[in-house]
């Protein structure tokens, strides 16, 4: 723990006299979040979505201006249920690379909720050439072979064993909270596999519980470590959300909960 930011080390980065800081950033858009939550009815509904502020673990001047936030963009995770299973929407902008990424695909109505049927990713960046835009599709092939389509080209990104749990990173705002009590009850934790992003297949990873905190509000952490897969941080709270999912590059800090429970 940071004695002057308050912050856990897995999403402490306010350094030195930064402005405008991480800490305050991150306590802001929690405090915000929280306030408006406890004003409001719960609210029900079939199409759930998550909210999250991007703010970057290393600063160098994105913000810009006396009023500057530190935020660089937005994650939305949308999803809803039909016939047993989840469907996924994911809109993530950067403003400062303009990377624009909607990722759609389909799970399980399980825990770990496995990837099934097919899924699709349209990305664009602001950039004016014929390299701004790309489209591409996968599929499971048999339950066990991953293959991708791009441009009209099939490839073959990789094969998973029949006993593995085979999901999404951006479907892990709901197995960690799912999955909690299980990983606090393994002393190494649980395995599972990832595409990650829908296009990097991560097949050994591994989930396991960090830490209680009390500050900047209670929450209790969890980690992701896999062979060529970055170490993330999961921060669950009281409700069951995820409200701070820290990466190598950059923190996703809960802004916004629209919809009822996953």
């Amino acid at each position: 723990m940071n004695g002057k930011s308050g912050h856990h080390w897995s999403f402490d980065y306010n350094y030195g006299a930064q402005n405008p800081q991480f800490a305050q950033e991150l306590n802001g858009t929690l405090r915000a979040y929280y306030a408006e939550t406890a004003a409001c009815e719960t609210r029900t509904g079939q199409v759930l979505t998550h909210v999250y502020n991007i703010l970057p673990n290393y600063w160098r001047g994105y913000g810009g201006g006396a009023n500057a936030e530190l935020s660089i963009g937005t994650a939305a995770i949308e999803r809803n249920k039909d016939n047993n299973l989840w469907n996924y929407s994911v809109q993530y902008e950067n403003r400062t690379s303009g990377e624009n990424l909607r990722m759609q695909f389909r799970c399980s109505d399980k825990h770990y909720r496995s990837l099934t049927d097919s899924w699709r990713v349209d990305a664009r960046n602001s950039g004016d050439d014929t390299y701004s835009e790309l489209t591409y599709e996968g599929y499971l092939v048999e339950g066990s072979e991953v293959r991708l389509r791009i441009n009209g080209t099939e490839i073959l990104a990789g094969t998973v064993e029949a006993s593995a749990k085979l999901t999404c990173n951006w479907a892990l705002f709901d197995v960690i909270p799912a999955l909690a009590q299980t990983i606090q009850a393994s002393d190494n934790g649980i395995d599972i596999a990832l595409l990650e992003d829908l296009e990097q297949l991560r097949l050994k990873n591994r989930l396991g519980f960090l830490a209680s905190i009390q500050t900047p509000f209670p929450l209790e952490g969890y980690y992701l470590y896999g062979a060529g897969l970055l170490p993330s941080y999961w921060w669950l709270d009281a409700d069951g959300d995820i409200a701070i999912a820290s990466t190598f590059f950059e923190t996703l800090v809960l802004k916004e909960k629209i919809g009822g429970h996953a």
